[in-house]
């Protein structure tokens, strides 16, 4: 009964493993073909961001890479023509991890909310970024030109600008309690999802070589 219990955990691991290397490669060409234009260079640096973000985050690598090209086009109107994507990215990814004691995923989607123009989910956490607020924050930091009204882009720069303004006080404090309970659970468990993905990995190509052999059988 041990013996069979023990082969069934094992099952189980290396299942799971194949599963996240599979998710972690498709993430990984998501992220690459998303972040194409920006060259190498920036891609290897968001590759590098994604591989320190379970202790950084509380992130796996794949949710990494998801949140990052879940926020692909509001980082690219916020850094502006030649600007700093990967910081961008950085930044909101730190802030989503420091907000409210949420989990990430839920304070992204908070965020990505307000940065559409939505108001009602962040208002709720006392942040505002109605249309006064937001041009009033743009006419603050010189964003638009004066007696215009602002593009598209800018009203996205501007949201941008004041919810991170308005969460300054909440910067860091994912790191100040990384060895809290649930912090330190969330990265435990997006340390546990990276090992398996890179245990999976070389499991992924013989795996598939394996389904596809047997198709003809199936036929």
């Amino acid at each position: 009964i041990a013996g069979g219990l023990a082969a069934a955990g094992i099952g189980s691991f290396v299942k799971q493993s194949i599963s996240q290397a599979s998710d972690l490669s498709e993430s990984l060409n998501a992220l690459q073909v998303t972040y194409s234009d920006l060259g190498a260079g920036a891609i290897k640096e968001l590759e590098g961001l994604g591989v320190g973000a379970a202790n950084a985050y509380g992130l796996s690598q794949t949710a990494f890479n998801g949140f990052a090209v879940q926020f692909s086009s509001f980082a690219t109107s916020i850094a502006g023509p030649g600007g700093d994507v990967v910081g961008t990215l950085e930044s909101i990814t730190g802030r989503a991890a420091d907000f409210a004691n949420l989990e990430v995923a839920d304070a992204a989607a908070i965020f990505q909310s307000g940065l559409a123009g939505e108001t009602e989910p962040l208002k709720k956490f006392g942040i505002d970024l109605s249309a006064a607020a937001v041009t009033a924050y743009a006419a603050a930091n010189g964003i638009g030109e004066v007696g215009k009204q602002l593009t598209e882009q800018e009203k996205v720069q501007a949201r941008y600008g004041s919810l991170m303004e308005q969460t300054a006080k909440t910067q860091g404090d994912f790191a100040n309690t990384s060895d809290g309970l649930a912090n330190a659970q969330r990265i435990l468990k997006a340390n546990f999802e990276n090992v398996q993905a890179t245990v999976g990995g070389p499991l992924l190509g013989a795996f598939a070589n394996l389904t596809t052999g047997l198709l003809p059988v199936v036929e």
